[in-house]
């Protein structure tokens, strides 16, 4: 048997689009990792931000900050960082200056917790809400680990996600960063172009997979890689087979080898049974 290693998104990969993960996700992860197989997370969701419904479920490492971090082995609650990569602080006061000349709030990720605007933290929740995806336990993970800081730390950052109401502001963001971010739209639920993410140019989940799969002396070709949204491309392009779910977005469609069922309908599931991870019932 060859030994395979999956990489899985959270949001709208396991998680389904009312906030739950499906019994079929839990039982695919733990039998594929029964099997002998290995399983990360691979998020764009801070250290702080995952929560322990979905440790729980029982992972061989983690992606996390959409690359800035990886953990291998051991709980990150634990030990066991392997990487950690983070913005220099001068970078992160550009990035603030830009925020704030365009109007934009901001939600910072760090290792120990997250920083934001109360606008920020306020759209995110309502934009989840109407989503039916504020759940208790995301709303008991936002309020134990987000402060409300206009003057947050700039020695601690990894990764940012920036909102508001205007359609322009990602356009207008991605224009005043230069080539040491990286700059995507599309990640916060229902923003489209007045929201995105701001990442160091070079950090992503697909950077983090080559890393991790190095570190355990694996092929990349025995990896899968499973996501939805548009900090996923690298990630599809990279691992042996890049998966897209049936509810991604166009572009991480695009950017996979193949798709599975939508969230709500088993897609991490399928996919196991279809690479063989899991056996058919």
């Amino acid at each position: 048997m060859t030994r395979l290693i999956a990489f899985l998104d959270i949001d709208g990969t396991i998680l389904d689009t009312s906030g739950a993960i499906p019994a079929s996700t839990i039982r695919a992860v733990r039998e594929a990792r029964a099997n002998g197989h290995l399983v990360f997370l691979a998020t764009g969701r801070g250290p702080t931000e995952v929560g322990t419904r979905i440790l729980d479920i029982g992972f061989d490492g983690a992606v996390l900050g959409a690359g800035a971090y990886t953990w291998i082995g051991t709980p990150y609650a634990n030990g066991g960082w392997h990487d950690e990569r983070l913005m220099a602080p001068d970078r992160v006061a550009e990035m603030l200056g830009v925020f704030r000349e365009v109007g934009a709030d901001y939600m910072l990720q760090g290792r120990e917790g997250v920083w934001t605007t109360q606008a920020g933290l306020d759209r995110l929740c309502a934009r989840l809400a109407s989503e039916g995806r504020l759940t208790d336990s995301l709303r008991e993970v936002l309020m134990d680990n987000v402060t409300i800081d206009p003057d947050p730390p700039l020695d601690r950052i990894a990764k940012a996600t920036f909102s508001s109401e205007q359609h322009g502001t990602y356009g207008a963001v991605k224009a005043r960063l230069g080539e040491e971010f990286m700059v995507i739209t599309g990640t916060m639920p229902g923003l489209g172009t007045a929201g995105g993410e701001v990442s160091v140019a070079g950090v992503t989940k697909g950077a983090a997979l080559l890393l991790v799969v190095a570190e355990l002396g694996l092929d990349v070709a025995d990896s899968l890689a499973i996501g939805d949204n548009n900090n996923d491309l690298e990630m599809l392009r990279t691992a042996g087979v890049g998966i897209a779910m049936g509810n991604a977005t166009p572009e991480a469609l695009a950017a996979a080898d193949e798709t599975t069922a939508h969230v709500d309908h088993d897609g991490i599931w399928a996919a196991f049974e279809r690479h063989g991870l899991v056996q058919p019932d």
